[in-house]
């Protein structure tokens, strides 16, 4: 495996295991303030306005300047940032929080794809690869968070985020550029607007179309639960400890399942593992409203990781192989931009449920919406399945 492969999978390791692990932090610290279940719907929803607003430009500023000097830039953005969480007494000040520093973990995230797009084509092993380190970020983070909140206090993992993502802007120094004299030259005449313009016409593509509505419902169940299990499971009276645990092995599930959509590309489409294994995680976070058992929580958010963990090669893979080399950023970027709308809303929606019902059910009668919105999607793309 060459040096540049270990660089793009140790980045991806990184920025996408920071989401679960401010998951884990942000609405703990919440509740440690006073803020409702509401309040903290809205604190996880902020981290997700300005990407939903600002994905585009964004992917599309990956295109024109590289990897390299977005991803090192943004995630010393990160470093510091999390140094400032524990001084936050307020849910207004969360919120800002929130604001900024989703934004910047956002795009250090669509930098890694992009790079994985442009240098390898959406290459079924390399994707697969991408999907079990970064997913495997995604269980170390929570796992090693929970246990230094338990033994050194909230504001030690503030400080421990800061130097995952001071890690990450070092690991990002060896990323490819992959950016043209004339590239450069070109876009610093393009307008902001240009790039929503274009974006807005990449729509017209059906396959387009499928892989962003896929992604955005399947990030609006990951939402779900890494805004809300913590939540409940400390209204269970579980650990800090065991609800980090809980969200890791829901994460290295996903991270060893990465693998599986290699050996299912070989008889099913992406499109359509895609489609089958966002419908059985939507199945198992729905489910989670049904039980308060600690196992059968595991249980059902190791079937969520799992089906989850195949997902997310089967998008790159799509993608690297059918999108232009030239605007793999600011596909990234406009699927992201949709994730982002998905995981702005769902937490809003979630909370307000979670406030006229209770946090148990919010599970279910949410999840539900979602499984239906993924049957549409599912019926309208029927012929290419």
């Amino acid at each position: 495996m060459d040096k540049e492969k270990i660089f793009y999978f140790a980045s991806g390791f990184m920025a996408l295991g920071l989401v679960p692990l401010t998951a884990v932090i942000v609405p703990l610290y919440a509740l440690g303030i006073g803020a409702s279940p509401a309040e903290i719907g809205i604190i996880m929803a902020m981290r997700s306005l300005l990407p939903f607003l600002l994905a585009i430009p964004g992917g599309a500023m990956v295109d024109r300047y590289g990897v390299r000097f977005m991803v090192t830039r943004l995630a010393l953005a990160c470093s510091a940032l999390s140094l400032a969480y524990p001084f936050a007494t307020s849910v207004f000040h969360l919120v800002l929080l929130q604001l900024i520093f989703g934004v910047c973990q956002s795009f250090c995230w669509i930098g890694v794809q992009t790079g994985i797009g442009k240098t390898y084509r959406g290459d079924p092993i390399v994707t697969s690869h991408l999907g079990f380190w970064s997913m495997g970020g995604t269980f170390f983070g929570p796992f090693i968070i929970g246990f230094i909140w338990d033994y050194f206090g909230a504001d030690s993992t503030f400080v421990a985020t800061a130097l995952w993502c001071a890690v990450m802007s070092v690991l990002a120094l060896q990323l490819s550029q992959e950016v043209s004299g004339s590239e450069r030259a070109a876009s610093k005449r393009q307008a902001m607007k240009g790039d929503y313009r274009q974006a807005v016409q990449l729509l017209r593509d059906p396959i387009v179309v499928y892989i962003v509505a896929c992604s955005s419902i399947r990030l609006g169940a990951v939402s779900l639960q890494t805004s809300f299990v913590p939540v409940y499971l400390a209204e269970l009276e579980f650990s800090a400890t065991q609800i980090g645990v809980l969200i890791g092995v829901s994460a290295i599930s996903s991270a060893c399942s990465a693998f599986l959509h290699t050996i299912l590309s070989k008889s099913w489409s992406s499109e359509k593992v895609l489609g089958v294994f966002i419908v059985l995680a939507l199945i198992a976070v729905s489910a989670m409203s049904l039980t308060d058992s600690y196992a059968v929580l595991a249980v059902l958010n190791i079937t969520m990781g799992l089906a989850v963990g195949v997902t997310q090669p089967a998008m790159f893979s799509v993608l690297g192989a059918k999108i232009s080399k030239d605007i793999q950023g600011l596909i990234v970027g406009l699927r992201t931009s949709l994730n982002r709308c998905a995981t702005f809303l769902i937490p809003l929606f979630a909370g307000l449920i979670g406030s006229i019902v209770t946090i148990q059910w919010t599970f279910l009668i949410v999840g539900t919406v979602l499984l239906v919105l993924m049957l549409v999607t599912l019926w309208m793309a029927k012929d290419r399945l």
